[in-house]
């Protein structure tokens, strides 16, 4: 786990290539109550000479008084506001830290997360400064209080499961509709499972990055 930047994160490069050199860069974000580990065993699954970053969100979970496990990027659902500004601002100079250490091709850098961090990936992804080619929601939402600046440039991914009991299938809906009507046409799919990733979602994510970052 590297610690000296806003965020602490992981750093993964499955094809064996140094972290130093130029490649793309992929964000991945965990959902609430995993960390930065979470996430780090799909990035064989999805690799094409990608340097993959797993940051981990800034606070402790607490899910009752006195008992924390993993972190969490935002309190409550849908979102208390201040919380998930503090991620946002957090994540925002994260992004900048990690493109300037990195050699990263212009434009070359995918945001992508997995529940909160698939919300956390909407909100930023169109605030960044930074050039996105592609946004991937799995099992998210759209924080709809404080929408972002939304700009159809930035094509964008929504996989989500029919049976999901955390964060149902009718949050994803609502952000493909709020997207469509601000002129972008996500990539939406739906698949029979609950809240976590399948082999079959990770191909459609997979081959979502690989168009992208082609």
């Amino acid at each position: 786990m590297e610690t000296d930047l806003s965020l602490s994160y992981v750093l993964s490069v499955p094809s064996g290539k140094a972290a130093e050199q130029p490649m793309p860069t992929v964000f991945v974000l965990h959902g609430r109550g995993a960390d930065a580990h979470d996430l780090a065993d799909i990035a064989p699954l999805i690799d094409n000479n990608y340097r993959f970053i797993f940051p981990n969100a800034p606070e402790p979970f607490e899910p009752a008084p006195g008992f924390t496990f993993g972190y969490t990027w935002f309190d409550g659902f849908p979102p208390e506001r201040d919380s998930l500004v503090r991620s946002r601002e957090l994540l925002l100079r994260f992004i900048d830290e990690i493109l300037a250490r990195y050699p990263t091709p212009l434009g070359k850098v995918i945001l992508c997360g997995f529940s909160q961090g698939g919300l956390m990936s909407l909100d930023v992804g169109y605030r960044t400064k930074q050039k996105l080619v592609g946004i991937v929601v799995m099992s998210g939402a759209l924080y709809e209080a404080d929408p972002p600046p939304f700009t159809p440039e930035i094509p964008v991914l929504i996989v989500h499961g029919t049976e999901d009991d955390m964060i149902p299938v009718h949050a994803a809906r609502r952000a493909r509709r709020i997207l469509e009507q601000h002129g972008i046409r996500p990539e939406y799919h739906e698949f029979p499972m609950g809240h976590y990733v399948t082999p079959e979602s990770m191909a459609v994510v997979k081959d979502f990055i690989k168009r992208c970052l082609a």
